[in-house]
């Protein structure tokens, strides 16, 4: 070989130089990740293209050009950028991390899963890994996948305050609101002063019926700088729910002003202004969301269904006026908007069955209508059952509760069947009872005459007979569950004042947990002898009685039902089914006739509401007590 002809020499010098070349690149890319982390993104890619020019293939400064594209909205180059970085050096596994995001950020859901999936296998203890594989899997649906990424992202980063948030938002976005609780606590744990944590553990607080924790929180949120609107619209909710609706009002009207295009909060504020009988505000806030929401949206069906409320709530049932009949027309037809709201959905072995239409079923079959919502709805509707049954058979499927009781419902063509009666498939088409008014465009309902009747019991009647003067019946409670309870429900405290009327017998009508109130200092209350087991029973104990009191619930349905006198402790505004729409000259309901109305006459907190109109019922029971 000649001395002069290239030989392996030259192989140190071309390793010296790559190394070089690498210490620059990476020195540049050093540099440039500080300029990033600073955010001068400008100076930072002038670096990382710089050290590019030096070593086409650096891998940190590829992945910094990725990076700084997803940063750019060009997640396309972020994915071209990035994968050469992976190429460079598959072994770093938070390439794969920002790889993924980009990949998601492109609709590429399962590559981007894949890809994470690659980080979390080879740095199972990078917290970062398990956040981003949790947010692809919850865009492909996985969602215990995603809970168990999430969890494992906060065992690894217990003091990482988003992480616990996200786990909670996953957890409440599927129902799962104990777990969702506890992970919103530990975010508040983590940020005790910081508004948006505070706002979303007050949030689920208030769906989870925690009433007075969840508006301490909210207030606390909106008192911490500039509250959002979701904030205010939330507080307003739960200060509705306290029982609060003036300042209910005037927090749900500063959320609108701050966000004006929220559908939400407009139908929230509608809401207010309804139960605040501010009926024309109330009504225009519900027809803008209907003009501007998606046709089909939740929204949309809030407002219209809200509307309908409104509207039943006005308009007088009589029809007297020149547009009452054409309002009630309106509103039951936009009372339908709750079927894509609440649970409306026909027993599960009638779900193949066509919807009637309001027209004799095909072929002389039976129609089916059922139930939905509360109790006190079912029998308030029982009432449409004989114009339906002109039409042909009927077969009327209720809850357990309503069985025995509507057994008596005095109709031959309508056969009374539970909920999960087989027999029921073989039906022609299915209706809601509350959809009546609408299919059988009876605006208005039929003459009143009492639909219902109650059985003979001897030991009822004997102990209702053994007591001296006016007997009377109290229920002052409903369920606790709904969303409201406070405004229609009562302490029995709170009838203090009719342990003072003479010649009068207080009988309990109450069921559920409020059965167990101690009764006020000089009030007497018997409570029957054998347990108000269903409403048959309960029937049966009304009919013998001279008298109801009751809040808002089933019980005053059934008493007015009955054609029993019964007297209504109402809260102001009150539902629509008792506005001033359905109520006689008289002030007796013309929903029940035997139904007088003793309504809270100002929107006071619910410390003070009751103190006016029981002190009026109380006169008035005196005045019945001496007759």
């Amino acid at each position: 070989m000649s001395r002069h002809e290239p030989g392996p020499a030259a192989a140190p010098s071309s390793r010296r130089d790559a190394r070089r070349r690498a210490t620059q690149a990476d020195a540049l890319a050093t540099e440039a990740l500080q300029q990033h982390r600073l955010g001068m993104l400008t100076e930072a890619e002038i670096l990382y293209r710089e050290a590019l020019s030096v070593q086409p293939d650096h891998a940190d400064s590829l992945h910094g050009m990725g990076v700084l594209a997803r940063i750019g909205g060009r997640s396309d180059l972020g994915v071209a950028f990035i994968g050469r970085a992976v190429r460079a050096r598959p072994e770093v596994a938070h390439y794969y991390i920002d790889l993924g995001q980009a990949l998601a950020e492109l609709g590429h859901a399962e590559e981007a899963r894949a890809a994470l999936q690659v980080a979390v296998l080879r740095e199972p203890d990078d917290p970062r890994a398990h956040v981003a594989l949790a947010t692809t899997l919850e865009r492909l649906g996985r969602f215990d996948e995603a809970i168990a990424s999430r969890r494992t992202a906060t065992s690894l980063a217990p003091d990482d305050a988003q992480s616990w948030h996200q786990l909670g938002a996953l957890l409440g976005r599927l129902g799962r609101l104990a777990e969702a609780e506890a992970a919103f606590r530990r975010t508040v744990a983590l940020l005790p002063e910081d508004a948006g944590a505070l706002a979303n553990l007050g949030g689920l607080l208030f769906e989870r019926h925690q009433l007075d924790e969840a508006g301490t929180l909210l207030r606390q949120a909106a008192a911490t700088g500039t509250p959002s609107p979701a904030t205010l619209s939330n507080l307003g909710l739960v200060l509705m729910a306290q029982g609060d609706v003036v300042e209910a009002e005037r927090q749900l009207g500063r959320a609108a002003e701050l966000a004006p295009a929220e559908d939400a909060i407009l139908v929230n504020r509608g809401s207010v202004l309804t139960d605040l009988g501010r009926h024309a505000e109330a009504e225009a806030c519900f027809r803008t969301v209907e003009t501007r929401a998606p046709a089909g949206s939740d929204h949309a069906a809030r407002a219209r269904f809200n509307r309908a409320t409104v509207l039943l709530a006005t308009a007088d049932l009589r029809g007297r006026g020149p547009d009452d009949t054409a309002r009630l027309q309106e509103g039951w037809a936009l009372f339908e908007a709750r079927r894509s709201l609440v649970s409306a959905a026909a027993p599960a072995s009638a779900r193949q069955l066509p919807e009637w239409d309001g027209h004799t079923p095909a072929d002389g079959a039976a129609l089916l209508l059922h139930a939905e919502q509360g109790l006190g709805d079912a029998i308030q509707f029982l009432r449409y059952v004989p114009l339906a049954a002109r039409l042909g058979p009927v077969v009327l499927a209720l809850p357990a509760p309503l069985l025995g009781l509507a057994r008596h419902f005095a109709d031959p063509h309508c056969r009374v069947v539970p909920l999960d009666d087989p027999a029921i498939g073989s039906c022609g088409a299915r209706a809601s009872l509350l959809s009546l008014p609408h299919l059988l465009h009876a605006p208005a309902p039929p003459p009143f005459v009492p639909y219902l009747s109650a059985s003979d019991e001897p030991a009822l009647r004997e102990f209702v007979g053994s007591l001296p003067g006016l007997r009377v019946g109290l229920a002052w409670a409903g369920s606790p569950t709904y969303r409201f309870d406070r405004r229609r429900s009562m302490r029995l405290a709170d009838l203090a004042p009719l342990a003072g009327v003479a010649g009068v017998s207080l009988v309990s009508l109450q069921q559920g947990a409020a059965a167990s109130d101690v009764a006020p200092d000089g009030m007497r209350l018997v409570v029957p002898p054998a347990p108000l087991s269903d409403l048959a029973t309960t029937a049966a104990l009304i009919a013998e009685l001279d008298l109801v009191v009751s809040v808002d619930t089933a019980i005053a349905h059934l008493a007015g039902a009955l054609g029993r006198p019964v007297w209504l402790l109402n809260r102001f505004g009150g539902d629509w089914r008792w506005q001033e729409g359905g109520t006689g000259p008289d002030g007796h309901s013309l929903w029940y006739p035997s139904l007088r109305q003793f309504r809270q006459a100002e929107p006071l907190p619910p410390d003070q509401a009751w103190l006016d109109p029981v002190a009026r019922l109380a006169s008035a029971l005196a005045d019945r007590a001496r007759q």
